[in-house]
């Protein structure tokens, strides 16, 4: 029993190391649905994979909102290319890449896009040629994962209370639409709505952020499956994670990290928690309290839907007020040990929102500055946002002695 009057002592901040500066290049309102449009939301972006190494990205940035897909050149900054679906019921709210071997050993890059329509649709990026459309939910799909090594294998999380998972197959000239799912999970009503998806092959599990907790189904038999009418279905989650207390049980943010570690933001926590997904699992419990290893601070605030960012040990959020917030972990996810359990450590790095010129004019905002997805190339050079506000945010960072120069 504690004792009155006794409070428990506050959190230390710790300080992670530092990063370069970074400028904000470019701002851009390519996903209009009509004239000054500041209203279309842009839900996801991602750098395309380098096909010689998958570790490394390219310059070329994929984007989704409203019905468009865009593809971004960050280094000469101008849109490549432009798609624009439609179908009048299409609101695209996620994307995935993925490097598959095409006909004579040859690989090509994939993007996967999909959302109110409740169809997963494939693109050649070098054309934005919509080449295959995937159907079978029934409601709008929230979150879509490749798998890390199966590269054809597709993860479909969606409001009808399922994850499915598909073989995208080999992408020829004559389309295929008659996809069958390989697997089907159950969502249950307890968890509500996938909004993010992980697969980790050292502990043979999926794991969804939703809108009510975290969970993860055991799935071994990936190599084995193969389409059928009738597929397999998973009824119950093997685990579950609990969460700190926090005002919402949103999980929305979730990304796997190196080592076989996650990073999960539950909504108005005020933290980001770097926890070891295989010792978690060791416990062979079917609810378990998350231990975390690191904390890293961030905004206190009730609003949802904001996706982490992750690229060779940085990684990116947004917050409510247009800003974009950068944790340098390298050294500190390395470690991989807890003795620093009672430090929260703060933002490396925080880009604030720039006053922005529209032509020759500032320009008006009338939606409130969320920042909804972050990406980071592999090099760190460039950083990206998409708002609720219908802009893609490029950052670049700055050279030393451009930054000393700015300083005196």
């Amino acid at each position: 029993m504690a004792r009155r009057g006794i409070k428990r002592k506050a959190p230390d901040l710790g300080h992670l190391p530092t990063l370069e500066d970074y400028a904000p290049t470019l701002f851009l309102r390519c996903h209009n649905q009509k004239g000054n449009d500041d209203e279309t939301k842009i839900w996801k972006c991602a750098f395309e994979p380098s096909l010689e190494n998958p570790e490394e990205t390219t310059n070329l940035l994929a984007t989704c909102g409203g019905k468009t897909v865009c593809i971004i050149d960050v280094e000469t900054q101008q849109v490549l290319k432009r798609f624009q679906d439609t179908d009048k019921n299409e609101n695209f709210y996620t994307l995935a890449w993925t490097t598959i071997e095409a006909g004579s050993k040859k690989k090509v890059n994939i993007l996967a896009v999909a959302g109110e329509g409740a169809m997963v649709k494939l693109i050649y990026p070098n054309q934005l040629l919509m080449y295959a459309v995937i159907r079978g939910h029934k409601k709008y799909i929230s979150c879509l994962l490749f798998h890390p090594t199966l590269t054809r294998l597709l993860f479909s999380g969606s409001r009808d209370g399922y994850v499915f998972l598909w073989d995208i197959g080999i992408p020829d000239k004559a389309p295929n639409n008659n996809y069958m799912p390989l697997l089907k999970i159950s969502l249950q009503d307890t968890v509500g709505d996938a909004l993010n998806l992980v697969f980790s092959e050292r502990s043979q599990l999926l794991i969804a952020g939703a809108e009510r907790g975290c969970v993860g189904w055991v799935v071994t038999d990936c190599p084995s499956l193969t389409p059928v009418r009738r597929a397999k279905v998973i009824e119950k989650a093997d685990i579950i994670f609990q969460h700190p207390k926090s005002k919402t049980l949103t999980v929305d943010g979730l990304i796997s990290l190196p080592g076989d570690l996650i990073a999960t933001k539950q909504v108005g926590s005020g933290e980001i928690l770097i926890w070891d997904l295989s010792k978690h699992v060791e416990k062979q419990k079917k609810e378990v309290a998350i231990e975390p290893l690191i904390k890293l601070k961030y905004p206190q605030h009730s609003v949802k839907y904001l996706n982490l960012g992750y690229s060779n040990g940085l990684l990116g959020v947004g917050d409510d007020q247009g800003n974009l917030l950068l944790y340098n972990i390298k050294e500190v996810i390395s470690k991989h040990r807890s003795e620093d359990e009672e430090n929260v450590w703060e933002a490396s790095n925080v880009l604030e929102w720039p006053n922005i010129i529209n032509n020759v004019a500032p320009l008006a905002l009338r939606q409130e500055l969320v920042v909804n997805t972050v990406a980071i190339s592999s090099s760190h050079e460039y950083v990206t946002g998409g708002t609720d506000n219908n802009l893609v945010c490029i950052w670049k960072r700055e050279e030393e002695e451009t930054a000393q120069a700015e300083a005196e």
